[in-house]
């Protein structure tokens, strides 16, 4: 009879709980993880915040998942360093998260925003270094193509849409030479 009542008020105190089978999915795997929760003037618009524990519980976590014999690199044991990188990659294609600050959420605003967390890791979403040189490559690579019009031997004509009248440009190597109608040379 014991027995009974405690698993009938068990379940009465779980059927309060608002969470879908989704919701706890999604809170277990990827620490509730949220995309510009807030949407403040002091945020940027690559702002993400992911859920934590206590520091135990991301001490054990860690731990966890560095050490693992079982199931090592396991998801649900990822520190929430590594979960904010998958949410920047995944959302934002960027490398680098960077975080700002800690926040704790009171009950109303855990209820309101149904959030399975007490405690959030707000962090913004930047290019890492790797990235940062991958574009100045291909900025360079971009530049240099644009450049090296000047190295090969080339020669444009040029019409001149009023008058109709033929000007060449030859480019050889670092001096260009322009042929005008009248058939003046200009260096």
């Amino acid at each position: 009879m014991k027995k009974l009542l405690a698993i009938v008020i068990l379940g009465l105190l779980l059927s309060g709980c608002a969470m879908t089978w989704e919701e706890a999915q999604y809170s277990t795997m990827h620490r509730d993880t949220r995309i510009n929760l807030f949407n403040t003037d002091k945020d940027s618009l690559k702002t993400i915040y992911v859920g934590v524990g206590t520091d135990t519980d991301e001490k054990w976590k860690n731990m966890y998942y560095t050490k693992s014999i079982v199931q090592p690199k396991a998801q649900h044991f990822a520190p929430k360093e590594v979960i904010a990188k998958q949410q920047c990659i995944k959302n934002f294609s960027l490398e680098k998260p960077v975080l700002k600050e800690i926040i704790e959420f009171s009950k109303e605003k855990r209820k309101q925003y149904r959030l399975g967390f007490f405690s959030y890791a707000k962090y913004s979403c930047e290019k890492s270094s790797r990235q940062i040189q991958e574009a100045n490559s291909t900025q360079e690579k971009i530049i240099n193509k644009l450049a090296s019009n000047n190295t090969d031997k080339r020669s444009f004509k040029c019409v001149d849409s009023i008058s109709k009248k033929i000007t060449k440009i030859k480019i050889l190597g670092e001096t260009a030479t322009e042929i005008t109608y009248l058939g003046n040379s200009i260096k």
